[in-house]
């Protein structure tokens, strides 16, 4: 009797294992601030590695962050959807309420997914979102897939918006075209003899400009090398200025300030016969940076934060289109 009933015992024991061993996971998934953070970083770290020009490196960070906000927008009404700000942009899908849809977790995937699909290395952004898989999906399977299914959903959906900016055109049109005649015209410098950067920039959709010339600056000086003109005093003053801090050396406040804004992606550099390259970020991710100490000394939330990259993203993008409309007409 004693040892069927212990027998009893051990099959009961073993159901109740199994039982609870087939149960899924249901802690709630978290994603913090940190985490979109360091998705940011990701892509800088990635773009500094594969060397965008400025103008291309505005875009890899405006259409992601749109994506994050979009979703966030949806599940916090003190917040509204960019598509009445931003005439072709439609409303995202709809999340299926019968799904258990953990908004922040599809926002970052959401991110993640796009930023993958606008740099090189994509390997880099993979690891860092496989990472992130892996806790999440072992904290709650049902969350993370159902969340994970609606955030791809939305990114296809602003993908297809974001294939439609001209930019895939822009890559087949020509390099900028040199007049060599003219000397008011810029002209390759050396070491490296670089081509004038996207040209055809102008060309890129806007986002709340209406076109790329819709604010043109006061018109420049004319160019003049007489000593009496507007020009050539403006010139003289930028090359004297130069002068006075090169006598001063690196240790020159003007220097440092000048080597803090200095955001040239891709700089060579010539000692001697040596020549090599220096990798840097772009002027648009130095203000992204900046949001990113400006999110944090103000312990902003993940929608106030996800809300000051966009917005900040939005306004980087346009200012470029603007800024090579300029360039490129002057």
């Amino acid at each position: 009797m004693i040892i069927k009933n212990y027998k009893t015992s051990l099959i009961v024991s073993a159901l109740c294992l199994l039982i609870f061993s087939c149960k899924e996971n249901s802690e709630p998934i978290e994603v913090t601030t940190d985490n979109f953070h360091t998705a940011i970083d990701k892509v800088v770290d990635v773009m500094i590695h594969d060397i965008f020009s400025p103008p291309v490196a505005s875009r890899v960070f405006v259409y992601p962050n749109i994506a994050a906000y979009e979703i966030l927008a949806l599940n916090d009404s003190s917040y509204h959807s960019l598509k009445n700000q931003i005439k072709h942009l439609e409303a995202i899908p709809s999340p299926n309420p019968a799904k258990k849809i953990n908004y922040p977790l599809a926002a970052i995937i959401a991110h993640l997914n796009i930023s993958k699909q606008l740099i090189f290395s994509e390997e880099k952004i993979e690891m860092y979102r496989d990472s992130l898989y892996n806790v999440w999906k072992a904290k709650n399977p049902r969350e993370f897939n159902e969340s994970k299914a609606y955030g791809l959903k939305v990114a296809a959906h602003i993908t297809a918006w974001m294939n439609k900016d001209n930019y895939a055109q822009t890559r087949t049109m020509p390099k900028f075209s040199v007049d060599s005649q003219d000397e008011s015209r810029w002209q390759p410098t050396p070491p490296s003899y670089m081509d004038g950067l996207e040209p055809h920039w102008n060309k890129i959709r806007p986002f709340f400009l209406q076109s790329a010339d819709q604010f043109k600056p006061q018109t420049h000086p004319p160019f003049s090398l007489e000593k009496d003109s507007q020009f050539y005093k403006e010139l003289l003053e930028v090359y004297e200025i130069s002068e006075r801090i090169t006598k001063k050396g690196d240790r020159s406040e003007e220097v440092a300030i000048a080597q803090f804004w200095d955001c040239n992606p891709y700089v060579s550099v010539t000692r001697g016969h040596f020549m090599f390259a220096t990798k840097k970020i772009t002027p648009g991710a130095h203000w992204i940076g900046i949001v990113k100490i400006a999110a944090k000394n103000t312990n902003a939330n993940l929608m106030e934060t996800v809300n000051a990259y966009t917005k900040t993203s939005l306004a980087i993008a346009d200012a470029f289109i603007s800024c090579w409309d300029e360039k490129y007409r002057t």
